[in-house]
């Protein structure tokens, strides 16, 4: 009851410097509000980036150029590297137990007319393994064959896409028929992705005049073969390659592991940005609570005077402190919810915001202890005054 009573004497000190409270709590409330958004911002992303990659199945496995211990190399965010791989490394490994589709990836730019249009050469297995969804026609199975993108058949063909199938395209001196027509790709969270042309392995190969492709992808049996067809690609590309590790081999797993590292960083890096107005609101709440130490020093010394302890004086100024920091707290808390929830509307690139009840209490206990933190000292120097000497100062 006591403490109750001389909290709600703490309260009753802050509303009647309303403005002035108002005022101290706005580095709290935007520290906390930023915080909140900016993390729920991060869960979001994560949890988008992590739907796409579990879309494409937990089964699937990657092999790129370059060692991941190699200066050329770096799994997934490394530097480019000069491939090695080679469509022969691809059937290879569609040889290998537990494993049930491969394609190999060729990029190809080719100029036709007055403009350059990207392809990926790659076999007819592509369109299951990385799921590519057609709006008409078929997906490419023979050489002279192109799947165009939706958005890539006026320019080509002189037609909309629905009635591209059939028509011819003529890319560097040879005829290709078009068979069928690649819905617009989803980036999902993220920047515009160009949608994706494709020919054959073997037509991209000749067009580039390469010998080598860029990616082999690489579809298992089951979740479960996904260890053991890793390591027995790594072997048989090895052995192809005369023991030379110049490629990496990469499962759903560590590319979704890397991309949650990333998005953890960032989110702390962000957090921490945003954690500086904290500390600034935790300095406005010192110095305005010593500055109210001041003001009240006759207020301390009749309390005293009327059998007030140090105790009750340090409390009362201590929780005028965490009040205020919790306020801003909560008002901050609902700052940030309501930014997540609203930002993601107005920028239509970002994905839904994800709040947690964890991040919520952290950013209340972060305001309470900034409370308690900043407020230590004015609470301290009210408690030591004497109560003449607090009379006398009036």
């Amino acid at each position: 009851m006591r403490t109750l009573r001389i909290a709600a004497m703490g309260l009753q000190g802050l509303l009647v410097n309303w403005a002035r409270t108002a005022l101290t709590m706005l580095g709290i409330i935007i520290g906390v509000g930023a915080v909140v958004l900016l993390t729920s911002l991060g869960n979001g992303i994560q949890e988008s980036i992590s739907g796409q990659i579990n879309d494409l199945g937990p089964n699937l496995i990657t092999v790129v150029p370059g060692s991941e211990e190699g200066d050329g190399g770096g799994g997934p965010f490394g530097a480019a590297a000069s491939s090695t791989l080679t469509p022969e490394d691809a059937r290879a490994v569609a040889d290998l137990p537990g494993v049930a589709e491969v394609s190999s990836n060729v990029s190809v730019v080719a100029p036709i007319g007055q403009q350059s249009v990207s392809f990926s050469g790659v076999d007819p297995s592509y369109e299951e393994i990385r799921q590519v969804a057609l709006s008409d026609g078929r997906f490419v199975e023979n050489e002279g064959e192109v799947v165009l993108a939706e958005s890539a058949t006026e320019g080509l063909v002189d037609t909309p896409p629905e009635e591209a199938v059939g028509r011819t395209l003529e890319i560097r001196n040879r005829e290709f028929e078009v068979v069928g027509v690649a819905e617009k790709a989803d980036p999902g969270f993220g920047p515009p992705v160009p949608d994706s042309s494709y020919v054959s392995t073997t037509d991209a190969l000749e067009l580039s005049g390469n010998e080598t492709v860029g990616q082999i992808v690489v579809q298992a049996e089951s979740a479960g073969d996904v260890g053991a067809v890793t390591d027995r690609i790594e072997a048989e590309i090895a052995r192809a390659h005369d023991g030379a590790r110049d490629f990496s081999v990469i499962t759903q797993e560590e590319l979704l592991s890397t991309f949650t590292e990333i998005t953890d960083q960032l989110q702390i890096f962000l957090a921490g940005i945003a954690g500086i107005s904290l500390l600034v609101g935790g300095i406005g709440v010192m110095n305005i609570m010593l500055v109210s130490v001041a003001e009240r020093t006759r207020e301390i010394g009749v309390r005293k005077a009327l059998g007030a302890t140090n105790t009750d004086v340090l409390l009362q100024f201590l929780l005028e402190a965490i009040l205020l920091a919790l306020l801003g707290g909560a008002l901050g808390v609902a700052l940030g919810v309501a930014g997540s929830v609203l930002l993601p509307r107005i920028l239509t690139d970002l994905p839904p915001a994800v709040v947690t009840v964890e991040e919520v209490a952290l950013a209340f206990g972060v305001s309470a202890l900034i409370g308690v933190v900043f407020g230590v000292l004015p609470a301290y120097r009210s408690a030591r005054l004497e109560p003449v000497e607090a009379l006398r100062r009036e």
